[in-house]
């Protein structure tokens, strides 16, 4: 298999335990235990290769709501060109149900609804762009959850000829404890669109990848808090940016712009964040010091550890979180979206280029300031080599072969056959 020879690491991590903050001026002091974080495994009962599945009911929607577009409307229009015209994604009003593949199931969420209780709309970035698309669903308040979520994420990995290698990436973070990791569910997705052509007909969508969305009700999950500071990463490279970043009471605050480089998903103060980033850009102080006042090392040499051996070469600046709770200032990555891992073997084999070199390994961090002053430590380097010699002799060639035989059982019956 491709790619049983390419996967070579992952992670997964633990509880913060934190005591009194005493604020003075813009600088925050704390005391700290326990700050390693470590997930519940109680949350990962459900067997990794199963598949649930899901049905969409397309509805009329309300401008109120901006749910008054088409699915046609929906499934034609990218992340650029809503960026392009300076308004919010479109969104459609459906009823979301669960069930199996004979019809919604009695007892789960939307069964007998008659009117929406969800919206939907594009997810992803450059993802947006590709015919099939990857859908948001929002479960209205009151109206029920999926396997305790309210927020679906549906990855259609167009892209990707083996259809579970960002899933294959968050199940095997299950069985380390350095990083945070979050729920998948593989997900056979049936659409009927009441305002189309066939307006009685579920449509098969074929296989989806569901992946938990890191919101607050995400992080009281997994035993986080839910009332931290966390920023999704969309182009950030622990720079200054002090024209954007600032507090939100500056009069020159501009939330567009900030959110360019993070989308702000927490708390909306952002003093710690501010102290953090003039930290790792005092060229004065050794980074040393800094690491162990605003990092993690654990959490940091695994979750870099873990991108380089997997190959996902796209989190230099971007797929990742970045999460603070109350009471501390450490800063703590959570892995997003591990669309370009585990493509090193498959270009070998299909004689592709494929990734330039300078993207393998530690250069591809080179831009990155926290990344490039970390790396230029001697103890760093040794604690990230530890890192990667620990997730190679976990994840072994003969147990990434077994896992993907596993996956390949699960996503082939979708990929052979239309719409996959």
């Amino acid at each position: 298999m491709i790619l049983a020879t390419c996967v070579l690491g992952a992670c997964s991590q633990e509880e913060t335990s934190t005591s009194s903050s005493v604020s003075q001026e813009n600088t925050v002091e704390f005391a700290e235990s326990n700050y390693h974080l470590r997930d519940k495994d109680l949350l990962y009962q459900e067997d990794p290769q199963s598949v649930k599945t899901l049905y969409l009911t397309i509805k009329s929607g309300v401008e109120s709501e901006n749910t008054n577009h088409t699915w046609e409307e929906i499934n034609t229009y990218s992340a650029y060109d809503y960026e392009k015209w300076g308004v919010p994604r479109y969104q459609v009003a459906a009823i979301l149900q669960a069930g199996d593949d004979s019809g919604p199931l009695a007892g789960q969420v939307g069964y007998n609804e008659t009117v929406p209780n969800a919206t939907v709309q594009v997810r992803g970035q450059t993802s947006s762009r590709n015919q099939q698309k990857n859908y948001k669903i929002k479960l209205k308040k009151n109206k029920g959850s999926w396997q305790g979520q309210r927020t679906l994420n549906l990855n259609k990995h167009q892209t990707d000829g083996l259809r579970f290698r960002n899933k294959l990436a968050y199940d095997l973070i299950r069985g380390i404890p350095q990083i945070m990791g979050l729920r998948t569910q593989f997900v056979h997705l049936y659409v009927k669109d009441e305002n189309g052509s066939e307006p009685d007909k579920f449509v098969d969508y074929g296989l989806y990848t569901q992946v938990e969305q890191l919101n607050g009700a995400g992080l009281k999950a997994h035993g986080l808090d839910s009332n931290a500071q966390l920023y999704k990463v969309n182009f950030f490279e622990f720079l200054p940016y002090e024209e954007v970043i600032k507090p939100e009471n500056d009069p020159n605050f501009d939330k567009q712009a900030f959110e360019k480089l993070l989308e702000i998903k927490g708390d909306h103060d952002h003093r710690k964040l501010i102290e953090m980033l003039q930290a790792v850009n005092d060229l004065d102080q050794p980074i040393e010091q800094t690491l162990d006042t605003y990092f993690d090392r654990e959490n940091l040499t695994y979750w870099l550890a873990f991108q380089i051996l997997i190959g996902n070469t796209d989190t230099q600046s971007r797929n990742v979180y970045l999460y603070s709770p109350q009471n501390s200032q450490r800063w703590y990555f959570i892995p997003w979206d591990h669309d370009s891992a585990f493509f090193k073997k498959e270009y070998e084999i299909e004689q592709f280029a494929g990734k330039t070199s300078w993207e393998s390994g530690i250069s591809n961090y080179w831009g990155n300031r926290l990344f490039q002053r970390a790396l230029k430590s001697e103890e760093f380097r040794k604690e990230l080599d530890d890192a990667i010699q620990d997730l190679r002799a976990k994840l072994t060639p003969d147990y990434l072969s077994q896992e993907v035989a596993k996956y390949q059982a699960t996503v082939q019956p979708y990929v052979t056959k239309e719409p996959d």
